[in-house]
């Protein structure tokens, strides 16, 4: 089994064009990869958060292309109005905001309390986390604020909701359970995506993948085990 993990544009080592994204342009760059890497047979996605409204919406594009579904604490919906309320917040904050000070607020909003606080004592794991996050002077090339601004503005007025029951592929949904938000919005997903495998992961936050890497794992090769022939 071959894993492709794809930088989107705006991120990582992909190109940043400072363009409006949506959710559409994502999945077409998703599909243009496969052609690039001459990948014809169905594949099993992956997203999470904002990677996983990508997932879904490849899956509903183009359903023949895909095996199964993983989405991890993802939501179907989210409305202009709430999206610029929070746009104008995170302004507020990020705009004169230090790289440590975005790190610290990304800790407090992505964490469970008691994960919290095994950064503040184990120093290891909290470089590692600081360093992954890409922001800091001596990373090559950080993102930039504007960014972040690009990626999060993709979501604007996303909505499956209506549309979820044509995913028929085998689906795996997992979501922390301190993640309220998107614990309600997977429970939405699970009632409405017709063959859909539910797990919450008891007492972890939205970045359950970081924060239990090897629960995620094990949960993951169990689902793909299933349908991978």
């Amino acid at each position: 089994m071959t894993v492709i993990a794809l930088d989107n544009r705006g991120v990582g080592k992909s190109s940043r064009p400072d363009d409006p994204y949506t959710v559409d342009t994502f999945v077409e760059d998703t599909k243009d990869l496969l052609k690039y890497l001459n990948i014809q047979e169905p594949i099993h996605i992956c997203g999470f958060s904002n990677g996983g409204a990508i997932a879904q919406s490849f899956a509903l594009k183009y359903p023949h292309l895909v095996k199964s579904l993983m989405l991890f604490g993802t939501a179907t919906y989210m409305p202009p109005v709430e999206f610029d309320q929070q746009l104008k917040l995170l302004d507020q904050f990020f705009k004169n905001a230090t790289p440590e000070e975005i790190i610290q607020i990304a800790i407090r909003n992505m964490f469970s309390p008691s994960f919290r606080k095994k950064l503040k004592t184990d120093k290891e794991l909290f470089e590692l986390y600081k360093n992954d996050m890409g922001l800091l002077a001596h990373v090559k090339d950080p993102p930039r604020y504007q960014d972040y601004v690009n990626q999060w503005t993709a979501m604007k007025g996303y909505d499956t909701r209506e549309i979820l029951h044509k995913i028929t592929q085998p689906t795996l949904i997992i979501v922390g359970s301190r993640d309220k938000d998107n614990l309600r919005e997977s429970e939405f997903m699970h009632q409405k995506i017709p063959n859909s495998t539910f797990e919450v992961l008891e007492g972890i936050g939205h970045a359950f993948i970081i924060e239990a890497p090897e629960k995620t794992n094990e949960i993951m090769w169990n689902f793909l085990k299933k349908h991978l022939n």
